[in-house]
């Protein structure tokens, strides 16, 4: 998958990135939106997914998704979670 092509239609969606890596051999590729918030983009197949990375360092990923649409709600639902959990991180 073309992480640059994705990039591209989430930002004519309203999504702006930050910066994206291509996938390689060795791994996916990403599109990163947030410091805690980025889209994993397969070297193989058309199911990118949301990743969010929480307040205590883990990880939450989304399910894959091959329709845009469905992408799309997810990273709406990331942004907002990592936003509701912003004042947890600057009480560290």
């Amino acid at each position: 998958m073309n992480a640059q092509r994705l990039a591209e239609e989430i930002n004519r969606l309203g999504f702006t990135p930050l910066a994206l890596s291509e996938p390689t051999k060795r791994e996916d590729g990403m599109i990163v939106f947030t410091k805690g918030v980025h889209v994993q983009v397969p070297l193989h197949g058309d199911e990118p997914n949301v990743v969010r990375e929480s307040s205590m360092g883990e990880f939450e990923f989304y399910d894959s998704q091959k329709e845009i649409g469905r992408l799309i709600d997810d990273l709406k639902s990331a942004l907002q979670d990592e936003k509701a959990m912003a004042p947890l991180r600057n009480s560290d």
